[in-house]
């Protein structure tokens, strides 16, 4: 069955699926908007910076979604069962979801064929092919049977063949058409919510072997989301268009969307203003000085929204070095630091963090809880935590605070150091580097103070407790704790959503009250600009705006 779409009226004619062809609807109203710079690429393996996985997300489907209460929601995997070891997961799929490309120069649609579980087992392999290069591998592997073996072969010295047996033996399957089998290295309930990521977003795998380099380019690609690629002038803008053969293209109402490339926050605003721009999403960027003075507007002021994301602040504490082998001086530190004012007046957008994993994600702590407590900012009892401490009676050696080179951390962190020499007579030297160097510096000899941010790549607990277990690429600390790792591993077995929380939970206190490993210091916000005629949802979950969802009233 085609429909053949034109001036508002709906004819169905009976074809052949297989080079359908489907004219779009007539436009009036365009939805604008900024995707701050030229994307690197639109590939879905690829993309790594967030306006190219912006568009990429528009344009090609997924397994699985996530709803803004982070829970998993049926995409193209309509039902799923997992093995009663946790280690084999089976998806059935849809059977009428399809590819198609649009053709700018004809402004029609064509269909090519119907999505398999075989365009999935093709879409995960080639995330893992370390002749691809896709920045997601890394993220993943450890979980995917014979992912790491994959991942991890040389493309100079492996052959063809010996890459096609690491393919076989990657533990991702298609058992039929439309069903997808999954073997994994561990158990992990929270796999749909890993699904939802990029691990297994579409990639089509005809387009990319006809296309090469530029399969990419509208005419030229191929999609499968609730949008295709109208036009691409590069550095300039993206367009757009409703897909009428997505799956749910019922409920979409935009029918096109332009992402302007603005890279100055400041231009940007002004567009906006000047009525160009509809949001400044997903760009967005308004500097918390921004924020202060579109809040005394109280025109603009209503159409001003403050937007968590995945994203946690910290600082880290090196473990192997004086005077922070001892637990109580972590302690101390943290109890001498007083969150509220810091993040109120230095960095002015986002919460005080009590703790590491960002509440509202699944299985994590709810804002109200207690977790952290113990070290709340309290002078008197960062002072008594020295007194019990291996420095007792003694002055505490000068501590060096490492820092990369952005204006809000340096002055962030000299803030924080004429705190801590006020309120324990500490000096702290603030030391620069630029993120290159400051990384290879973590990695190499970690100074006794650094400062870290992480973004979950998914929503769920498990992502940030994964970041300080023995062997994560991420644990700065030198601080490695079994029975963390033990935690851990029994929260990703277990199913039922209160016993997880509670392990995690369990693991954050070890973390962040018994062992005092790292200083939490803000939970990231961000702020944004959306017109009274826009009826939209807001990216909480994964930093992603469902622009489907959105409506131009």
């Amino acid at each position: 069955m085609c429909s053949v779409q034109k001036f508002g009226w709906t004819i169905f004619l009976t074809l052949a699926l297989i080079g359908c062809r489907a004219n779009v609807q007539d436009i009036t109203r365009d939805l604008r908007l900024n995707l701050g710079i030229e994307p690197a690429t639109i590939d879905p393996a690829l993309a790594t910076d967030p306006g190219a996985q912006q568009i990429a997300r528009m344009l090609f489907a997924n397994l699985i979604e996530i709803d803004p209460a982070t829970t998993p929601q049926h995409a193209l995997a309509i039902s799923w069962a997992v093995s009663s070891d946790g280690l084999i997961w089976e998806f059935k799929l849809r059977d009428d979801a399809i590819w198609v490309r649009y053709v700018p120069a004809r402004n029609l649609f064509e269909t090519k064929r119907k999505i398999t579980a075989r365009d999935v087992v093709y879409s995960v392999r080639r995330v893992f092919d370390p002749r691809v290069g896709s920045g997601f591998a890394m993220q993943f592997a450890a979980l995917i049977r014979g992912a790491e073996q994959l991942r991890g072969a040389d493309p100079n010295k492996t052959s063809d063949a010996d890459f096609e047996r690491l393919f076989s033996a990657l533990g991702v399957s298609a058992v039929d058409d439309f069903t997808l089998r999954f073997t994994l290295t561990r158990p992990a309930s929270f796999f749909p919510t890993i699904l939802s990521a990029w691990l297994a977003r579409l990639q089509p795998r005809e387009a990319i072997e006809a296309g090469g380099s530029v399969w990419t380019e509208p005419g030229t690609i191929w999609t499968s989301g609730a949008y295709a690629l109208e036009r691409w002038a590069h550095n300039r803008e993206i367009v757009l268009r409703k897909n009428p053969y997505w799956f749910d293209a019922a409920s979409v109402s935009i029918e096109r969307i332009r992402f302007a490339m603005i890279a100055d926050t400041a231009t940007a605003l002004d567009e906006y203003k000047n009525g160009n721009l509809d949001s400044l999403d997903p760009y967005g960027g308004l500097a918390a000085t921004d924020v202060e003075q579109l809040r005394e507007d109280p025109f603009i002021s209503k159409q001003l929204q403050i937007v968590p994301t995945l994203c946690t602040h910290y600082y880290g504490f090196n473990t192997a070095k004086e005077p922070f082998k001892d637990p109580l001086v972590r302690k101390a530190f943290i109890a001498a630091t007083d969150r509220d004012t810091l993040v109120s007046s230095v960095i002015k957008l986002g919460e005080p963090a009590r703790w590491f994993t960002r509440p509202g994600i699944y299985a994590s702590s709810d804002i109200s809880d207690t977790l952290g407590a113990p070290l709340a900012f309290n002078v008197k009892n960062a002072r008594e935590f020295i007194q019990q401490s291996s420095y007792a009676g003694k002055r505490l050696p000068a501590i060096t605070l490492g820092v990369n080179t952005s204006e809000a951390h340096i002055v962030f962190a000299e803030t924080l150091a004429q705190m801590w020499k006020t309120n324990l007579n500490v000096e702290v030297r603030v030391a620069r580097l630029d993120w290159k160097s400051y990384l290879q510096n973590l990695r190499d000899n970690a100074p006794e103070i650094f400062r870290l941010g992480y973004c979950a790549y998914y929503p769920d607990a498990a992502n940030f407790a994964n970041v300080f277990r023995p062997n994560s690429p991420d644990n700065f600390t030198r601080w490695n704790s079994p029975q963390l790792d033990q935690i851990i591993t029994t929260a990703a077995r277990e199913n039922d959503a209160t016993k997880r929380r509670a392990h995690y939970r369990a693991a954050e206190k070890m973390l962040i009250e018994d062992n005092a490993v790292i200083l939490p210091l803000w939970w990231s916000d961000r702020a944004t600009l959306t017109k009274p005629h826009i009826k939209r949802s807001f990216a909480i979950t994964d930093g992603f705006e469902r622009f489907e969802t959105w409506e131009i009233r």
